[in-house]
């Protein structure tokens, strides 16, 4: 029989195939993934053993959990065209033009208020993409405004999407690999609530230490060393750390409470409404307002090779009131608030207990152990992004071809996110499920995570940020991390002894932390912003608070699972 590791030698080769095409070759990730998954195939019937019909079974169980995830994706994607299409985004832009001029209060106004709210409504890339042209348009350099859009949404896509990573990421996946007295939907709500712990307490200092960042990498010539970007950072200090606690305590108490649905959205609107609150009255906002030096200074690196007259100096208008442009948000927050309250009840029973019972699903090929189901009142594609969009149009007043342009956009940006998912999905299912086979040889993912636990041992928690980040490093997602390493995560939990639920916590925090580096999102936001050629100049500073977030989340991680609370399933 041949031994564990070999095993694991093996099953890391789909991986690691689609990695090096991802990242040496610049593949795209469909392709690379596609790869992966032929080789996963080879693998599961040739080395296991796996039936035909089986192995069949696992590939189109697979596509099936991702084609939920695909709802999710796109509703959101659609909400947000229908937002760009009636103006609501250039409302929203305009606003922020018209608030405190100092960049400190910029930059934590909108990294940790609107790009929140925007991560939890859309996820995948939405916040950079948006949010990197509203800094240049409020006076950013460009290559600030890139590693801002990114560096201010590492602790959001855990709950992106309305809960994506953790619905449909942890959740494509764990089933099997959990015990009969466990059901799914209570282990994600596990990894929600520890999530939230990790990403709350980093936001406590997140806000401060991006402050800190922007004065020493952009600030004036003696505010660019470790010590002279202390002073911009240590007076807007109260205000930074009040603002980042508001996020981290909303954001914990609404993934431990209600799920992982709304901890994103509920943040940022704390975060956004506090803030400007406190702007406009002056509060906690230092009497000297900080800026970046006079635009005839700023070295090419930080025009991101642009030339003066071609930076962005486009001014949004208002296209509707505030309050309307915000509504869609509002109406999207108030459903998943009411849909995941635990205790609220209509006629005696538990609404979110009505909503997810609700559902359509079948056994794949007659196999009782690979059920998909869809619970399409409880899953945020289908309510309520898609019909918060469709009353947009409305409310909006947008005409039939304003509308129909946001369907067709919707699909055409939807269209490589599906592929990807799907063959992702379905790779790692065929990974999974390789468990079952003839000869009863250890699963590829289960030998992958007996490796991983025997080089970890009983320091894994603090390893497994890495793991996730590494997952979205390479793919540009915490959703296809999740996919791909969450049973690992699991399965190496259980064998050294560490709390199964916060070492997936800390996987899926990893996968937000990931996006600051990922090839595929600073290639994406230096598009956005116009300056692609840089992304070293991005990777280069970005890669500063990756390390910084993923020693604290593991660090955390270790002190929650091993010394304060080791009973934790």
């Amino acid at each position: 029989m041949v031994d564990t590791f070999t095993l694991a030698v093996l099953a890391a080769v789909p991986i690691a195939v689609a990695f090096g095409l991802l990242v040496g070759l610049r593949w795209s990730a469909a392709r690379a993934m596609g790869v992966g998954w032929l080789i996963a195939t080879a693998l599961g019937i040739g080395i296991w053993g796996m039936e035909a019909q089986w192995w069949a079974a696992a590939a189109v169980y697979g596509a099936l959990q991702a084609f939920s995830i695909v709802l999710i994706v796109f509703g959101a994607i659609l909400l947000m065209n229908y937002l760009d299409g009636s103006g609501a985004i250039a409302t929203i832009r305009w606003y922020f033009r018209q608030i405190e001029e100092d960049r400190r209060v910029q930059v934590l106004l909108v990294g940790l208020g609107f790009m929140t709210i925007i991560e939890g409504a859309a996820g995948f890339g939405t916040p950079g993409a948006l949010a990197a042209p509203l800094f240049i348009g409020l006076g950013f350099p460009p290559l600030a405004a890139a590693v801002f859009g990114l560096y201010f949404n590492a602790p959001n896509p855990p709950f992106g999407a309305a809960g994506t990573p953790v619905i449909g990421g942890v959740g494509a996946v764990v089933e099997g690999s959990l015990p009969e007295s466990m059901p799914v939907l209570e282990f994600l709500d596990l990894v929600s609530a520890w999530t939230g712990v990790v990403t709350g307490l980093t936001y406590v200092f997140w806000g401060l230490l991006g402050v800190y960042l922007m004065s020493y990498w952009f600030g004036s010539e003696d505010e660019r060393s470790l010590t002279g970007a202390l002073g911009p950072a240590l007076e807007i200090a109260p205000f930074a750390l009040l603002l980042g606690a508001l996020t981290g305590v909303t954001q914990w108490l609404v993934a431990w409470f209600i799920g992982p649905a709304l901890p994103d959205i509920a943040a940022g609107f704390v975060t956004l409404g506090a803030g400007l609150v406190l702007a406009n009255r002056g509060i906690l906002v230092p009497e000297s307002t900080w800026d970046f030096p006079d635009r005839e200074s700023w070295t090419d690196t930080w025009r991101g090779g642009l030339a003066l007259d071609e930076l962005d100096n486009d001014e949004p208008s208002k296209e509707m009131s505030v309050l309307l442009a915000w509504t869609p948000y509002l109406l999207v927050a108030a459903v998943l608030l009411v849909t995941r309250w635990p205790t609220l009840q209509l006629g005696g029973e538990q609404i979110v207990s009505v909503v997810q019972s609700y559902a359509v699903g079948f056994d794949v090929l007659g196999y009782e152990d690979l059920n998909w189901s869809l619970r399409y009142l409880y899953l945020p594609g289908t309510m309520p992004f898609v019909p918060v969009a469709i009353l947009t149009g409305w409310l909006h007043g947008m005409d039939g071809s304003e509308m129909a342009e946001a369907w067709r956009e919707s699909f055409r940006q939807i269209a490589p996110a599906a592929l990807t998912l799907v063959v992702a999905v379905s790779m790692t299912q065929v990974m999974i499920q390789s468990a079952t086979n003839p000869g009863d040889v250890v699963g590829m993912m289960t030998a992958l995570s007996q490796i991983v636990a025997d080089g970890a041992g009983a320091a894994l928690p603090l390893v497994s940020p890495w793991i996730g980040t590494l997952g979205s490093f390479m793919t540009g997602s915490n959703t296809s991390s999740d996919i791909l390493f969450s049973v690992l995560q699991l399965e190496a939990a259980s064998q050294v002894g560490a709390s199964r639920a916060i070492v997936v916590a800390l996987q899926n925090t990893g996968g937000g932390i990931g996006n600051m580096v990922s090839v595929l999102n600073v290639a994406a936001i230096c598009g956005v912003v116009g300056i692609t050629g840089r992304e070293g100049d991005m990777l280069r500073k970005t890669l500063v608070p990756t390390v910084v977030f993923a020693l604290f989340a593991g660090v955390l991680g270790l002190l929650f699972s091993a010394v304060l609370f080791p009973g934790v399933f």
